[in-house]
């Protein structure tokens, strides 16, 4: 089959499957430089560190962070390791399963997570969510939950304490870290 014989067969669903594709890398690459023009620590980091100071406790096996930012688990090691040796995280072992291991954000990786959290959003407003209108969004969400619904996937919940922190270059808001 050739790529235009998929195209025409894939139709509608492939074209929004390449754009979806598409928008991701275009808002990801965006957020790279943004971070890191501001001198900021990396979008995996930061998504990282959302993820586990947004978990009960504060604290996230090691396979659960693997699912919740879609790494391998391997992938998520080598990352933690890196975040481990910057002193950003450090691991504990779980009291009640001698096999799992946790993720824990330290100090100083809640401060990285708070000074990134500002060129974060700014970014994440300027190229998704002003670019769309509330009930856009909320069809866009809607329809994404469907799909991982229909793949059997349970995300880990939107970070909820990553609410109403001022963003002084911009002057409004900008999610925060939740305190635990």
């Amino acid at each position: 089959m050739t790529p235009q014989e998929a195209q025409k067969e894939g139709g509608e669903g492939l074209a929004a499957w390449i754009n979806l594709l598409q928008v991701q890398s275009v808002v990801v690459d965006s957020l790279e430089r943004d971070l890191a023009g501001a001198g900021r620590i990396p979008l995996p980091w930061v998504e990282v560190l959302m993820q586990v100071t947004s978990a009960p406790d504060g604290r996230m096996k090691m396979q659960e962070l693997a699912h919740s930012v879609l790494l391998s688990k391997s992938g998520v090691t080598r990352l933690v390791d890196r975040m481990v040796d910057a002193g950003l995280m450090e691991r504990r072992a779980c009291e009640s399963d001698r096999r799992a291991v946790h993720a824990v954000a330290t100090p100083k990786g809640r401060a990285a997570l708070r000074d990134a959290l500002p060129t974060h959003a700014r970014g994440l407003r300027s190229r998704f969510t002003e670019v769309l209108t509330p009930a856009e969004l909320a069809m866009l969400r809607t329809t994404l939950q469907k799909v991982l619904d229909a793949g059997g996937f349970s995300p880990t919940p939107c970070p909820s304490g990553l609410e109403d922190v001022e963003d002084p270059a911009a002057g409004s808001s900008a999610p925060a870290p939740a305190k635990r």
